[in-house]
């Protein structure tokens, strides 16, 4: 059976895989943080591309301005064969 990989980026440099949406989500959410404090920034995610890209955006939380989107993204990349391991 094939699964679908999810790789992290910033910018158009990939930056990590994760066989999990949810992991490359939160490895990018964790690299944006050695920036931006998340005291002072609201975070959240935006499917850019449904199934297929999801967009980090951001705002200061101390104003109301409009979310903005960061360079990191999460892409879903086709499907990878399945590595079997037995004999």
């Amino acid at each position: 059976m094939a699964k679908t990989m999810y790789v992290g980026m910033i910018g158009g440099t990939p930056t990590h895989a994760s066989v999990t949406l949810e992991a490359a989500q939160e490895q990018a959410l964790t690299d944006q943080r050695q920036y931006l404090s998340p005291d002072e920034y609201e975070t959240r995610w935006d499917e850019h591309s449904p199934g297929k890209t999801w967009r980090l955006m951001q705002r200061r939380r101390d104003r109301s301005y409009r979310f903005s989107w960061t360079q990191r993204a999460v892409h879903a990349v086709g499907s990878t064969p399945e590595v079997r391991t037995d004999d």
